[in-house]
C-alpha cells in the first residue's frame, strides 16, 4: 500500500497514508475489542483525532466497509505476488499463509461477518479476490500441494481457522499459528477430499463475509 501511495502528489499521498493508518488501526481494534469497539479507540491507535475519522467516514459502518475492501484487496495482491514470484520448488500456498500470518492482524469474519449490509465495493473486491485465489489454487493443484477439489473458499476459511484468538501476542502467537499451518498443509498434501462432504462454495463464504 505504501508503494502504491508513493506515486501520488504530496497532499494526496499524505491523505492516502493517513487513511491506511486508520484502516490498520481499525483492524487491530476490531480484532481486539470486537464490533462494539468505539471509534475513539481506533482514533487513539491511529494517532489522529476522532473528528478526522468522521470527516473521512460518515460512521463506523462506512469505516468497516472500507476496512473490508482494503483487507480483501490486500489478500488478492498477496495471492498474485505468491504466484508470480514463486520458485519452482516453493510451496505457494505455504508462502501465502506464512505471509498472511506475519503481515495481518487476524480474520475479520468473526468480527464483521453478517453485521454489515451488502456493499458494491465489497462485492467487487471479493470477485477479484476469488479470481486471484483460484489462480493460486490451480497452481497448487498442479504441484500437488493441495488435492483436486480444494477451493478458493477453502483458502479463506483456513485464514479463520489458522488465526484463533490466543491469550498471547507477538512472535510466540505467530509461532503457534505456524505450527498448525504445517500440520494442515501436510494433511492436504497427503490426503484427498471426502466425497461425502460438500466443499464450501465462494457464494457461501461471501455470505458469511458480506451478510445475508
Amino acid at each position: 500500500m505504501a508503494k502504491e501511495n508513493a506515486s501520488l502528489p504530496g497532499r494526496a499521498r499524505e491523505a492516502a497514508d493517513n487513511d491506511v493508518t486508520v484502516l490498520r488501526a481499525a483492524r487491530e481494534i476490531f480484532a481486539e475489542q470486537g464490533w462494539n469497539a468505539p471509534v475513539s479507540a481506533i482514533a487513539a491507535r491511529a494517532g489522529v483525532g476522532v473528528g478526522s475519522i468522521y470527516r473521512r467516514y460518515r460512521g463506523k459502518e462506512e469505516l468497516a466497509q472500507s476496512l473490508r475492501v482494503w483487507a480483501i484487496d490486500h489478500l488478492a495482491t498477496l495471492a498474485r505476488e505468491c504466484v508470480s514470484t514463486a520458485k519452482t520448488d516453493e510451496a505457494v500456498l505455504k508462502t501465502f499463509f506464512l505471509r498472511y500470518l506475519t503481515e495481518s492482524v487476524g480474520p475479520l469474519i468473526p468480527v464483521l461477518g453478517g453485521r454489515l449490509p451488502e456493499h458494491a465495493e465489497v462485492t467487487r473486491a471479493a470477485e477479484e479476490l476469488e479470481a486471484a485465489l483460484q489462480s493460486m489454487v490451480d497452481v497448487c493443484v498442479d504441484t500437488r500441494e493441495v488435492p483436486p477439489g480444494f477451493t478458493a473458499a477453502d483458502v479463506m476459511l483456513m485464514t479463520v481457522h489458522l488465526r484463533p484468538t490466543l491469550p498471547i501476542e507477538g512472535d510466540r502467537a505467530t509461532e503457534i499459528h505456524t505450527r498448525y499451518l504445517d500440520f494442515m498443509l501436510d494433511g492436504l498434501r497427503g490426503g484427498t477430499p471426502q466425497p461425502s462432504i460438500t466443499p464450501p462454495s465462494w457464494s457461501e463464504w461471501l455470505q458469511m463475509w458480506q451478510g445475508a
